[in-house]
């Protein structure tokens, strides 16, 4: 039997996913979702449920069958998790090289970023609270037109934003600090 199958089946699939979700950061989820999509392969490929006490029966009875299923498994997600981590891989050796960069600039763009965010929607709602204290409904109006323009450079803003924090807690998460 392969090693994937031994692993899974001894440790358990869901136990084993827990594990590397709860204490393997960002590597760790990456597993996770590879384990868990093999147990469901496999279980397809064999035509049974996909818990590890479906796949240890019919191992049980065909073992030949779930030692191909496995193998099959591994050379179709193999490659999957090989991409995914070399991606993560190179994210975190981006943000480390940024973080020990020597230019001022490079180093602090993106919490200054999410900083100057957050000021601007704070100056832009208080400008319209401002405004409807005031009553000046014709401002109002006009600053509506605008907002299409101003609604697309806000979207496109917290999308960059919204990138670095994730990426950012998925680095504090992993111990990349």
């Amino acid at each position: 039997m392969t090693p994937l199958a031994m692993i899974a089946l001894d440790v358990g699939a869901r136990a084993l996913s827990k594990i590397l979700r709860q204490h393997g950061g960002r590597a760790g989820t990456i597993a996770a979702d590879v384990a868990e999509a093999a147990v469901r392969q496999v279980a397809g490929t064999l035509g049974i449920e996909p818990t590890e006490e479906a796949i240890a029966a019919k191992y049980d009875s065909e073992p030949e069958a779930v030692s191909d299923a496995f193998k099959s498994v591994e050379q179709d997600l193999g490659p999957i998790a090989q991409a995914a981590s070399e991606a993560t891989q190179s994210y975190q050796r981006l943000i480390k090289g940024d973080r020990s960069s020597p230019s001022l600039l490079t180093r602090i763009w993106r919490p200054l970023n999410g900083i100057l965010f957050a000021l601007s929607c704070l100056a832009l709602v208080l400008s319209f609270c401002f405004l409807m204290l005031k009553g000046d409904v014709q401002t109002i109006a006009n600053a509506s037109i605008a907002y299409g323009f101003l609604g697309t450079v806000l979207g496109t803003w917290a999308g960059v934003v919204g990138v670095y924090v994730w990426r950012r807690s998925d680095e504090k998460t992993s111990g990349g600090i």
